[in-house]
């Protein structure tokens, strides 16, 4: 059985309102799981299997919200929520998270009386010490350039942060829930250092650390004290496991209740074998992304003819063993933004004629493609195939360690990589992962005077029509300047046994720990 969610953004909230209005005091992640008529109970052990493996629990050490996010908002809770039925955005740990000035300027408060389980307060204070760290170079964390929009933090008062931005950046409370520092942690435990704060992480979440052998598994207990409603499971053993069969297997063999996936093939299997997915699929989507600001993809030439030379679904069958889907367009057909347009053509000859073209010029395209451990290799394997079909082109494997994954593209060092233009609303993700404005979050470099101007309009602007006028020219540019190529639906999802209720798939860091319970009978 599939419970399937598409995020289109909702056609009457326009993205002014989305940046001007208040975070709700205790809103909550739309439901995305199993209906049943059953009210939940509390109680039980949550077996859980993630795709990644944890190095630590230090919210810089996380590559991106989606990672281990059953873990994070276990241990940390929620700061913001994605709200599926306003196409907003709603509070969670924090009171209000506000602008009034289009982004050059935010206000967070956070909630009065609350408190870390080490009793240290979650205040402005927090906040600052949080976010500043994800700025630090020498922490590497993978999201250090949504950190580094932030120029300074001001202590207004105990509960409030002003948050004075290096260029305004109006869609920064929609990039909060896909990059870490949607997960804060007490400063007094992340004094004693990343060593001694990984043998026992300390946040204000519905769960608390009990422990973990690397490599094995984590054990976390409920948090009696936690600021909102307790969690529903007394406690929840996770561990992280790269392979999808692995975990699938793990699931059939009752090694495990629920386990998180993005493959659609096991998805397939999954149902085949009996078990219920929940799946949320957003626009646009994932697959490469080119280093638009070093050689040899500076030159739109040699991006356009990669474009031109794949068969996205034959590499999309091979990866995903013919049950992926590849998206044609940047806006799914339910968008109020959507337009006919395709992403890339595939046109063998004319990507002949531009590797030519370049060759000629003394400048074949020669490049690596950043390999990390779990799907990477697959991927490289379908894209060395196809490119060998072809004339002066040349790709290499660049392997990678998992630890890296994040760092290489915050830091610009890759030629191409594979990549998310995933997103529920268009507001937030496309300015900050395609503005020129945007350069710290903006991995692919990619920066077009027309894409730049359209980006801006787009959010200045309250009238539902202007704003799909102006997403068509980013539709049109992306197909000209083609700083990604997307060959795969961007699936965020989980499978469960019959015996899990109350999953909910919206956006990112979904789904939520807490709202997770189990049938005892």
């Amino acid at each position: 059985m599939i419970t399937r969610k598409r995020s289109a953004l909702i056609a009457v909230v326009t993205a002014a309102a989305l940046l001007l209005a208040g975070c709700a005091g205790s809103g909550e992640a739309a439901t995305g799981g199993d209906s049943v008529s059953s009210e939940p109970v509390a109680g039980g052990t949550l077996r859980v299997l993630e795709v990644v493996q944890p190095t630590g629990f230090d919210p810089v050490q996380v590559f991106s919200s989606t990672s281990m996010p059953i873990t994070y908002t276990a241990l940390y809770g929620q700061f913001v929520i994605a709200n599926e039925e306003t196409g907003g955005y709603d509070c969670g740990l924090c009171e209000s998270f506000t602008t009034s000035d289009g982004g050059a300027t935010w206000d967070v408060v956070t909630r009065e009386g609350m408190t870390f389980t080490d009793g240290t307060p979650f205040d402005a204070e927090a906040l600052k010490y949080n976010w500043d760290r994800m700025k630090d170079p020498a922490l590497g964390s993978a999201s250090a350039g949504v950190a580094s929009q932030i120029d300074d933090i001001e202590i207004v008062d105990a509960r409030t942060a002003k948050l004075h931005m290096v260029v305004p950046t109006p869609g920064l409370l929609g990039l909060m829930p896909i990059y870490a520092l949607q997960w804060i942690a007490s400063p007094t435990a992340l004094e004693q250092g990343q060593e001694a704060f990984n043998k026992n992480p300390i946040g204000a979440g519905p769960f608390v650390f009990e422990s973990w052998t690397p490599g094995g598994t984590l054990k976390l207990a409920r948090n009696e004290d936690y600021f909102g409603d307790p969690a529903y499971v007394d406690a929840i053993e996770v561990q992280g496991v790269t392979d999808n069969t692995q975990r699938l297997n793990a699931l059939i063999s009752g090694q495990a209740d629920i386990i998180l996936n993005s493959d659609a093939s096991t998805f397939v299997e999954a149902e085949a074998a009996g078990y219920t997915n929940v799946i949320d699929t957003f626009n646009g989507g994932i697959g490469f992304m080119f280093n638009t600001a070093k050689a040899p993809f500076d030159d739109v030439r040699a991006r356009q003819a990669v474009a031109y030379a794949l068969d996205l679904q034959q590499l999309s069958d091979a990866v995903n063993k013919g049950n992926g889907s590849v998206p044609k367009t940047l806006f799914t057909k339910d968008s109020p933004f959507y337009e006919d347009i395709a992403l890339q053509t595939y046109d063998p000859e004319k990507a002949q004629e531009l590797f030519d073209e370049l060759a000629d010029e003394g400048k074949p395209v020669e490049f690596t493609y950043t390999v990390f451990p779990g799907t990477g290799p697959a991927y490289f394997d379908a894209l060395q195939a196809q490119l060998a079909l072809y004339d002066n082109v040349t790709v290499t494997a660049d392997q990678r360690d998992s630890s890296e994954q994040g760092v290489v593209t915050t830091t610009g060092d890759y030629n191409l990589a594979s990549s998310s233009l995933a997103f529920v609303d268009p507001a937030s993700r496309l300015w900050g992962a395609l503005s020129g404005d945007a350069n710290r979050t903006n991995y692919s470099r990619i920066d077009d005077p027309e894409l730049n101007a359209a980006l801006d309009a787009a959010l200045a602007t309250t009238d539902l029509e202007e704003q799909k006028a102006q997403y068509k020219i980013v539709q049109e540019r992306l197909a000209e300047v083609v700083p990604y190529v997307l060959f795969q639906e961007y699936l965020n999802g989980a499978t469960v046994t019959d015996q899990v209720h109350g999953v909910e798939i919206y956006g990112y860091t979904t789904p939520a720990a807490a709202n997770i319970w189990l049938d005892q009978s």
